[in-house]
């Protein structure tokens, strides 16, 4: 009966501890965001699902930037050292992910003593030689009532997705700025090509001056003029060709390579992009930005320390034990049953005075959390406007492409009715530079335009999580 008593009230203590337990840590829950229902009102396709996101093998056209961004995807250092780093955090969440377990050594001692015979303990000692073998395994374990593993557990892998996620927002960094650097370098060699074709028609112009003033039709005046355009137009080449060098050599270190020349389409005005983006709605940034996940993954460590650092205030219950072979001789070391020894200790600690540093280390962990939820919420807020920005941006380039494609098509025509009307004496060599130069600046903003619309499109792939 007294047994039974005893056993009734060892279960009734262990289930009191279990249940204050549940309450001394608490699980993770998402802080209240209040997301808009739509980015600042533009349109969105609601339907649309955030892991229909594509990848950039599946969202971008010119399958030579595809093989440029497998490249950069396979050999940039930056991902190569991020790698790295996921690998270290890997092993290291192993160990924690078996931290309930206990800790077995084995200890191997191997020692002889010879006693002074003019000391106190040799001079009563029968000999002065000792001998001690010891082969003990020990095991130690601690016993986790209050939850404190399992928040360590929490704030490991945590940290090690964090770090993933990491990882993942670098590689859209990297696709982004390696997809603006190619098409950079597309925008820049159509403007070669437009400020060459203009050099040329502008040299033509000149012959046709000097022809005229060698008998008598055009002034020196004229000629001056002509040429001074002339030598503005040429000196945009060399300065186009110094950006051109330099955007190849920026997109070469990106994909891990020596300064090289780039492998690249012939025209920017082909189709870029395979498939449509759309946005969604602003829900869905907490499924697909790596920046988000990976602050909403700290605010979950930072909530796993809060219940790490509560749980110091209560006791700790550690079990020890060790037992083995011992002998004071090497031929009795192995002899059983006689060597065998054996010992076991439970230990309950409760911290009665820590001058303050649990208390200290607990409300620190608060206002860490606090912060944590700060710098959540702001992520997220800062994803909105992103999405936000890019989704108004490009609605209000295409309203800018469309008055370029006039004002382009207009100097098309004009630039071609001024050579004709020159050459028969209807318009005079002002009205034909003017012409010129009307021509090359709406030539050079239409590409611009082409250049920024593309741009638009990628900035809106990365804010959007793109993978």
């Amino acid at each position: 009966m007294k047994k039974l008593f005893i056993k009734n009230i060892g279960a009734g203590l262990l289930l009191l501890v279990l249940a204050q337990s549940c309450k001394v840590t608490r699980d993770y829950s998402r802080p209240e965001l209040n997301l808009p229902g739509t980015f600042d009102h533009l349109p969105v396709k609601t339907e649309k699902k955030a892991q229909e996101i594509p990848s950039y093998q599946q969202y971008f056209n010119d399958p030579l930037l595809k093989e440029i961004l497998d490249q950069v995807m396979a050999r940039n250092s930056d991902l190569q050292i991020v790698a790295e780093q996921m690998l270290a955090a890997e092993a290291m969440l192993k160990s924690v992910k078996l931290n309930y377990l206990p800790d077995i050594n084995l200890q191997v001692n191997a020692g002889v003593q010879r006693l002074s015979k003019n000391s106190m303990v040799g001079s009563f000692a029968g000999g002065l030689i000792f001998q001690e073998y010891n082969f003990a395994p020990s095991v130690s374990w601690d016993i986790d009532f209050w939850g404190k593993l399992k928040r360590q557990r929490e704030e490991a892998m945590s940290g090690y997705l964090g770090l993933a996620e990491n990882r993942r927002a670098l590689r859209i960094q990297l696709i982004g700025q390696s997809a603006q650097a190619y098409y950079n370098l597309l925008s820049l060699d159509e403007q070669l090509r437009i400020t060459q074709s203009v050099e040329k028609s502008m040299r033509e112009t000149l012959q046709m001056l000097k022809t005229q003033y060698s008998v008598g039709e055009a002034t020196s005046l004229a000629i001056k003029q002509s040429e001074a355009q002339l030598a503005e137009t040429r000196a945009l080449i060399p300065e186009i060709k110094t950006s051109i060098k330099a955007q190849e050599n920026a997109l070469q270190t990106l994909a891990g390579a020596y300064p090289d020349a780039v492998k690249r389409a012939q025209s920017l005005q082909d189709k870029a992009f395979l498939t449509e983006l759309e946005a969604g709605v602003p829900m869905d940034l907490l499924a697909n930005r790596p920046d988000i996940k990976q602050k909403e993954f700290e605010l979950q460590a930072a909530n796993a320390r809060v219940g790490i650092a509560r749980t110091e205030f209560y006791p700790t219950l550690k079990i020890t034990g060790q037992g083995g072979l011992n002998a004071i001789k090497a031929s009795n070391w192995f002899s059983i049953p006689a060597s065998l020894f054996g010992n076991a200790a439970a230990g309950l600690t409760q911290p009665v005075f820590s001058k303050r540093s649990i208390r200290s280390a607990y409300e620190q962990a608060l206002h860490q959390r606090e912060a944590a939820v700060h710098d959540f919420r702001k992520s997220v807020l800062m994803g909105v406007e992103e999405v936000s920005a890019s989704l108004s941006n490009i609605t209000y380039i295409k309203e800018q492409m469309t008055e370029v494609n006039n004002r382009k098509t207009a100097m098309n025509k004009a630039i071609a009715d001024a050579q004709i009307l020159y050459k028969y004496g209807e318009a005079n060599y002002l009205e034909v530079l003017t012409v010129q130069q009307s021509y090359l600046q709406a030539a050079l903003a239409h590409t611009l335009v082409i250049q920024k619309e593309t741009n638009a499109y990628i900035a809106l792939y990365k804010s959007l999580g793109g993978n």
